[in-house]
């Protein structure tokens, strides 16, 4: 074990070194780019990619010799130790973790972090919401006055989750874990007033499993209340919010056909332009697992899960981002935040560069293909203003110097414009999305539309694809092909090659997240953060920091399953903070990233990891740090930042803006001290001619299959830096036209 220790620092060492040194380049770049050190960027960053696969290797093989030896320390371990941290007991930091290292390892090894914080999440609604005061002085309670049958419905959703979180390999010990926690041992060692301290305690320690447990049960904490099986939220009666009911869903049901010339996989950003264009010479079939939407105004919980992949709940492992993707009849088109930027000419430079290309990608073909794509969409400034939820927002970062555009959209008309809950299933023919512009009912035969539909995998022979295998419930079927165009997404995409017996060492990795955080402002007028233009503006400002990389700003829609979750209020009233919900607004950093995550194929279902380096999350707290200054200068009287825990300033608290702003500042490089999601996955099949650097070579052809392409945001050689809907559909159109 020692000599493997040994030999993780040295690799640790060399990826260190090579980081070093791009960081150096990087201070020498700037805009504009220049070509020869953007080659050497890139060629440290593959070195660094193969001293990571060294290193995965090298864990693996540490964790197997390591797991007996754990196995036998989880056996000891005094629980009175995390009896002192419930109550917040003072210790020193080197007592702390002397007392917790038994409990940590009892918990890892033998009942599982995933049920740990669950249960306690789980135990906050089932037993907290049932005590609406916490002392007999009248102080108000930590959670509304919610009544039997709101405490089931946070029940009925926490077992939901339960039953639904796509990791299915910690379920069996979740459920162990939750009959013994149910019988009252965490009465043992936690009062039930003492959980909101409990949880800031955890989300607060040094120890990286106990911010994870923290984290993770506000999270779900308000995920419970702020969704329900049967329509609305326990907390929704506190505020002002239209509630929606839940709609039904007309399943539309094609027989599948015993061969199809060009089989589309995926109806989303990538998959509808190949269909249209593709049609006109062959006959095309479009096969999607996603539904088509009902056009009604849904509720959240009804759009999360009928819209979005794994019920809008899926992360990367150990709860690091949450990952909203599109699942329906049109992909992420048909329910995102309508934002259409145009690929930025540097990044497409960049592209060029880590594929050793001169003016591919920044050339007049692919900018023609990016006004093609945008006419067709009729993407316009016009098509939004800013709403009331960010005026604030704006006079901020103008009184800092700031600068800000309004964000063009991809409507047809403005019947659109204000509608907040387009995001869950709404507003269908407004919005230009992939299935109304592309493969709508005037342009494609809708019998050649399977909706519903899995693919399970491609069959391979001879260096071809030769069926695609199909299921819709029961009905199961291989359908002969002449042609595949994968387009099922950056987290779908990479599976079905994996699934079909395909191999190739960049499959699965170089996954780009764009990963997000936010601010949010509470003034004395109302905001409804959920009303109004889902977006208006953003700033790009910050884009190009260092070395093509940086952040954009944007604002927020914030519905309360965003906004409850991302910005739990644990030392407060939560009664209070709910009744307040709208009069607080949001604002996100999107972060360009060079951090990258992997695919975990673990059967029967395949996860994703992520690490978030330190280069990019100092761009990020550089961004959270703007958005604290605008929401200041524009008279907030609160301003919470989305960590863990979350940081709350008051205008009326003894604590000055500029040592707020330092505590901000100082978040430490760590899992779990900022919340982060994503809703653009980039790069997991990037292009590269060389197939031992790229999945596709050039043309979206995968290698080694003579009639396989990809045409999705999986093929980016870097993350778009900008929202990226309009860099998928430009990318798609480029690639498709050459096949």
């Amino acid at each position: 074990m020692d000599q493997i220790a040994d030999i993780r620092e040295t690799v640790r060492q060399e990826i260190t070194d090579s980081n070093a040194l791009i960081q150096r380049l990087r201070s020498q770049l700037g805009a504009p780019v220049n070509d020869n050190k953007l080659e050497l960027v890139a060629e440290q960053r593959n070195i660094i990619d193969t001293l990571e696969d060294k290193l995965d290797e090298l864990n693996l093989e540490k964790f197997d010799l390591e797991t007996s030896y754990r196995q036998l320390e989880a056996e000891v371990g005094p629980i009175k130790y995390i009896a002192e941290l419930a109550v917040g007991n003072n210790a020193s930091e080197e007592a702390l973790e002397n007392a917790v290292k038994w409990i940590i390892l009892l918990i890892v090894f033998v009942f599982d972090p995933l049920a740990v914080l669950l249960l306690i999440a789980a135990n906050m609604n089932l037993v907290q919401v049932k005590n609406a005061k916490i002392s007999e002085e009248g102080v108000l309670a930590h959670v509304p006055n919610f009544d039997d049958a709101e405490s089931e419905n946070a029940e009925e959703y926490f077992f939901f989750i339960l039953k639904n979180y796509p990791d299915k390999s910690e379920i069996n010990q979740l459920k162990l874990f939750f009959i013994t926690f149910s019988f009252g041992i965490r009465k043992l060692f936690i009062k039930d007033k003492n959980i909101p301290s409990f949880v800031n305690n955890l989300q607060s320690s040094s120890l990286t499993l106990l911010r994870q447990l923290g984290t993770s049960i506000s999270t779900l904490f308000g995920i419970c209340n702020a969704r329900s099986l049967t329509g609305e939220g326990n907390l929704y009666k506190h505020f002002e919010y239209p509630i929606h009911k839940n709609n039904n869903i007309e399943k539309k049901t094609n027989e599948f056909p015993e061969s199809i010339e060009v089989a589309v996989v995926g109806s989303g950003s990538g998959g509808g332009i190949a269909a249209n264009l593709l049609n006109e010479k062959y006959e095309v079939g479009i096969f999607d697992k996603g539904s088509y939407l009902n056009k009604e105004r849904n509720n959240e919980t009804f759009g999360y899960h009928n819209f979005y992949e794994g019920y809008g709940m899926q992360q990367t492992r150990k709860f690091s981002v949450l990952l909203l993707a599109g699942k329906s009849v049109g992909g992420g088109t048909s329910i995102n935040w309508t934002n259409s930027l145009k690929t930025p000419e540097y990044i497409l430079k960049e592209w060029d560069s880590l594929t050793n290309q001169d003016n591919y990608f920044n050339s007049d073909e692919f900018k023609n293909s990016m006004d093609y794509v945008c006419k067709q969409l009729n993407v316009s400034e016009k098509n939004n203003k800013i709403p009331h939820k960010e005026v604030k927002l704006i006079e901020g970062l103008e009184k800092n110097d700031i600068g800000y555009k309004i964000i063009p959209r991809n409507l047809s008309n403005l019947d659109y414009l204000d509608d907040g809950f387009s995001t869950f299933g709404s507003s269908y023919e407004s919005r230009n999305s992939s299935y109304t512009s592309w493969f709508s009912e005037d342009t494609f035969d809708q019998n050649n539309i399977y909706s519903d539909t899995n693919i399970k995998r491609l069959v391979i022979s001879n260096n071809r694809a030769t069926h695609i295998e199909v299921e819709n419930g029961s009905n199961s079927k291989k359908i002969a092909v002449n042609k595949v165009i994968l387009s099922a997404g950056a987290l779908n995409t990479p599976k079905i090659l994996m699934d079909s017996g395909y191999s190739n060492k960049q499959l699965g990795k170089n996954l780009k997240l764009h990963p997000v955080s936010g601010v949010a402002g509470k003034y004395s007028e109302e905001q409804k953060a959920w009303d109004g233009s889902m977006q208006g503006f953003y700033s790009d400002e910050f884009l190009f920091k260092n070395d093509n990389y940086g952040y954009i700003l944007e604002g927020l829609p914030m519905h309360p399953s965003l906004f409850f979750p991302f910005f739990p209020n644990n030392n407060d009233s939560f009664e209070s903070f709910v009744k307040d919900y709208n009069y607080w607004s949001g604002g996100i950093v999107l972060t360009s990233d060079t951090s990258s995550g992997s695919i975990v194929n673990k059967s029967p279902q395949h996860l994703w990891k992520y690490d978030f380096n330190k280069f990019d999350h100092d761009h990020l707290i550089d961004g959270l740090v703007n958005l604290v200054k605008a929401y200041h200068s524009s008279g907030a009287s609160e301003i919470m930042v989305a960590s863990s825990p979350t940081l709350h300033w008051k205008e009326d608290s003894k604590e000055s803006i500029e040592d707020f702003i330092s505590k901000v500042n100082s978040i430490k490089h760590q899992p779990f001290r900022i919340l982060l999601g994503s809703a653009h996955q980039m790069g997991s099949a990037r292009m590269n001619p060389d197939p031992n650097k790229g999945v596709v070579d050039l043309d979206g052809k995968v290698h080694g299959l003579e009639n396989v392409y990809i045409t999705d945001s999986s093929v980016f050689p870097r993350c778009s830096g900008v929202n990226p809907m309009i860099s998928i559909q430009s990318m798609s159109h480029f690639l498709t036209s050459k096949i």
